[in-house]
């Protein structure tokens, strides 16, 4: 299996997860050294790695009403793929929230040892513009 392939079973793994919170069913993904960054903020190590996946999706995606995820096709070179990602989200009381972005993913072997993202500058402006006047709606959840 190429690093296409096990990427697409991860991310079809994390849309498991999402829907169930089992977030052990993604140790199989990662190196137990791997790291994650996002921003300027790393989680290193495999348990630190899922904690942060699942903080974000819980502080963030899940006080949402509904999350729709777009991805292009990956790019692989070497050991590195990277996809463009695209999610739209929906609250009610406030107009829909589209954030893009890149992730990058660096393997070793069928296992993720590094992955990062990044959002898009604009997807930064747009969310920053979005939280500052609907943001309050996600305190309940």
């Amino acid at each position: 299996m190429g690093i296409q392939d096990r990427y697409q079973a991860y991310a079809d793994a994390f849309e498991e997860t999402y829907e169930d919170d089992d977030w052990s069913r993604l140790e199989a993904y990662f190196t137990e050294d791997a790291s994650y960054a996002a921003g300027s903020e790393v989680a290193r190590g495999r348990p630190a790695v899922l904690e942060r996946l699942k903080t974000s999706v819980d502080g963030f995606d899940r006080r949402m009403d509904s999350r729709i995820p777009d991805f292009d096709p990956p790019s692989v070179d070497g050991d590195t793929l990277t996809m463009r990602w695209t999610v739209r989200y929906t609250k009610a009381g406030a107009p829909d929230l589209a954030i893009s972005g890149v992730e990058t993913a660096v393997f070793d072997g069928d296992r993720i040892r590094e992955l990062g993202g990044d959002f898009d500058p604009d997807a930064l402006k747009a969310m920053g513009e979005w939280m500052a006047a609907h943001g309050a709606l996600l305190a309940d959840g």
